[in-house]
């Protein structure tokens, strides 16, 4: 049976573990901290994610980019203190921390779009430090992402497992489809929609609408994916196999050229 009836599931805001004023005091001191403890050293700081996007669940952490001119060992025990000294340090900090090279060394595609797109910038610039993807970039990225959520899914499909058990570890392939999904309308469009609610707007492919739904309802459909996991594990499937045709189908004159954001 072909399962395609993805429906929203209502979100509730029982249990939150913290509001937008909780977290933009966080970030205040995180910053403050960071500043003190590097000084000039510290080049970019970021807020993305979840809470950045205004999409927060009582599931979820604070996410940040931190980027030093350079990073040795006792740069990583500071930033640990930073964090340790910090509110909930442990329970709530997520992110990334890297020096300039590190981040130059990094392939093109895998510059994460949310640094330049959809990030609230703390402190600094990303200016001099990496350039934003190119649609040629971005595409590659698609490709990569869809081709392993493919790989992936079609395993399972194909041998042996319980489904019931492993369709709730697809949590991050369905975000990282919505991400790829994210950049296949800034290549087409030049516009970027952080939302999950606000990608659904302008996506007319029904199984493009299905990911973005699932991922954007995970923590809400647990019982439907524990009552039909195959229509999940179909579903990220065929969203992957199509994507990865698309991509390789795509002919656009302008990808060697930076997308502008609009939206």
């Amino acid at each position: 049976m072909l399962c395609t009836a993805f429906m929203p599931f209502p979100v509730g805001k029982e249990g939150r573990v913290a509001d937008q004023a909780t977290v933009n005091q966080w970030l205040a001191e995180f910053l403050a901290r960071l500043r003190q403890a590097f000084g000039q050293r510290l080049l970019f700081v970021g807020h993305h994610g979840s809470w950045a996007r205004g999409e927060a669940t009582p599931d979820s952490d604070i996410d940040t980019m931190v980027i030093l001119d350079h990073i040795e060992a006792e740069d990583l025990a500071a930033y640990r203190d930073v964090i340790s000294n910090m509110a909930d340090g442990g329970r709530m900090a997520s992110g990334l921390f890297n020096s300039v090279a590190e981040m130059q060394a990094r392939p093109r595609s895998e510059a994460p779009v949310q640094y330049f797109y959809g990030c609230k910038v703390l402190h600094g610039s990303m200016a001099g430090i990496v350039g934003k993807p190119t649609n040629a970039d971005l595409m590659q990225d698609i490709r990569a992402k869809a081709s392993y959520n493919l790989l992936a899914t079609r395993h399972y499909l194909l041998f042996p497992h319980d489904l019931r058990q492993k369709v709730h570890s697809l949590c991050y392939p369905f975000k990282e489809s919505f991400y790829a999904l994210q950049e296949w309308i800034l290549v087409q469009s030049s516009q970027f929609f952080a939302r999950k609610t606000d990608l659904l707007q302008v996506l007319n492919d029904e199984d493009d609408r299905a990911v973005v739904a699932v991922a954007r309802d995970w923590r809400e459909s647990e019982a439907d994916r524990t009552a039909r996991p195959l229509c999940y594990f179909e579903l990220l499937e065929r969203w992957s196999r199509s994507m990865v045709a698309r991509v390789s189908e795509h002919a656009s004159p302008s990808h060697g050229e930076a997308p502008t954001c609009r939206g």
